[in-house]
């Protein structure tokens, strides 16, 4: 893989002795690693099968530094490399046979450690396949793997995604950065049908846009989300933590209240949207 070097954007504040904020933006630049999670289908029990290192070419990753982009599409070697296998193809419908969790990241063991991240980015086109879920993450581990923590945010279409990672503890030694794609491994016949993902610095300006002029309350939520802005609110999208969408309200206004009565309990994400900028927000359904 071509030698590509990272570049970082950082942000550092040391009032009160508090941790520093390091800030990182999406970035084609970047030396890409990529790693597989291996689970049976839903209709085979959804099992873990295994987890391993693989190629960012292999996860159908296009990382472009000359037009500042990154483009992520499902897995297509595993079906591809492996004709009539049936742990990977299905030999009564011809369909992938894995559920495949691709991840693309940026790996980080030195000057980010200890500190509060926030990773952003854009993504500037989105034709995947609905049958995929796409989201950005932070993970956060130690050497061991006995502690694991991530943040996630979901892949927007002409969305700009932010995320924070706060709980920060001595023994975290390493973060990753980047993206997943999860679904069907599937057939290279069926690349341009199933889409892709075109990931950027910045689509509305996220990098220059001031998201504490948004805030959302109460949080946990029972029943209404109220969110209010300085700016026109133009969109509300609320999902879940696999990045599937689960409420999408057109909004033009300043504030705005989000029925959340029906959502089950657990932990969503507000993609709020306003003519400057947007912000996701973090929310607990109780």
């Amino acid at each position: 893989m071509k030698k590509m070097y990272i570049l970082f954007s950082v942000l550092l504040s040391t009032a009160f002795m508090t941790n520093a904020q390091n800030t990182v933006v999406a970035d084609a630049s970047a030396e890409y690693l990529g790693y597989a999670n291996v689970f049976e289908t839903i209709a085979n029990g959804g099992a873990f099968v295994f987890g391993s290192g693989w190629g960012v070419a292999d996860l159908k990753t296009v990382v472009d530094a000359g037009a500042g982009t990154v483009t992520l599409q499902p897995n297509f070697n595993t079906y591809g490399d492996n004709p009539g296998d049936p742990f990977w193809i299905d030999p009564a419908t011809g369909l992938g046979n894995k559920q495949f969790e691709g991840n693309t990241f940026i790996e980080n063991n030195t000057n980010l450690i200890g500190s509060e991240l926030t990773f952003t980015g854009g993504v500037a086109a989105y034709t995947l396949d609905p049958a995929y879920v796409a989201i950005a993450f932070i993970k956060v581990f130690n050497a061991d793997f006995s502690v694991l923590k991530i943040e996630t945010a979901p892949l927007v279409a002409g969305q700009d995604f932010s995320i924070t990672y706060t709980n920060v503890e001595p023994e975290d030694t390493t973060i990753q950065y980047g993206y997943q794609i999860l679904g069907l491994n599937a057939n290279p016949a069926d690349e341009a049908a199933l889409g892709s993902i075109v990931i950027v610095d910045t689509v509305l300006g996220t990098n220059d846009f001031d998201t504490s002029s948004i805030s959302t309350y109460p949080n946990p939520v029972t029943s209404e989300l109220n969110i209010q802005s300085k700016e026109l609110i133009t969109s509300v999208s609320i999902f879940n933590t696999l990045g599937q969408q689960v409420l999408n309200l057109p909004v033009g206004s300043l504030n705005v209240a989000v029925d959340m009565s029906t959502l089950s309990p657990g932990v969503y994400h507000a993609n709020i949207a306003t003519e400057r900028g947007s912000k996701t927000q973090k929310v607990i359904k109780k």
